[in-house]
């Protein structure tokens, strides 16, 4: 008989651990995503400026972030007016771009923040002759991205950002 009641103890024990628990909490870091109508991208000057809302963090979590999109870039050889001279030199450049930091968490499980991306200095993509200055005239970006590395959040930033003017002889 003892046996019997150990077994049938045994067996409702085993019954409310596999079944009679609780629902399992939200996992420790919450719902980690970025806000879609709190993020977007601007230009400023020939810099993408990223700015972002992530919420569903712990309180006080250190997250890295990271902005990344698609440059396209014309860097042309201009004279001391702005103009090509006859000699056109020029070079397009495609490349991604890139800017992150390390962001805190408030209270409420919330980051604010935003990151500039920048392109490369005229004089480090086109060498041009004397009495001539690289310049970026005119730049593009797509295929915007801000990602949170930490939590693994991640959003797209639809549009093309683009701004400046080749400049023509």
């Amino acid at each position: 008989m003892f046996k019997r009641i150990l077994a049938i103890l045994a067996a409702v024990f085993t019954a409310i651990l596999l079944f009679g628990a609780p629902a399992q909490a939200a996992p420790p870091n919450g719902n980690p995503h970025f806000i879609k109508n709190a993020t977007s991208a601007s230009l400023s000057g020939s810099s993408l400026v990223v700015s972002f809302k992530e919420t569903g963090l712990p309180s006080g979590a250190s997250e890295y972030v990271t902005a990344s999109a698609d440059f396209s870039g014309t860097y042309q050889c201009l004279n001391k007016a702005g103009h090509n001279p006859s000699d056109i030199k020029k070079t397009v450049t495609d490349v991604p771009v890139y800017a992150s930091g390390y962001f805190t968490a408030d209270k409420n499980g919330n980051i604010v923040g935003s990151l500039t991306l920048t392109p490369a200095a005229p004089a480090t993509v086109l060498d041009c002759p004397s009495g001539q200055t690289a310049t970026l005239t005119a730049w593009s970006y797509t295929n915007v991205v801000v990602t949170d590395n930490t939590s693994g959040a991640s959003l797209a930033i639809s549009g093309t950002f683009s701004g400046g003017t080749r400049v023509v002889r």
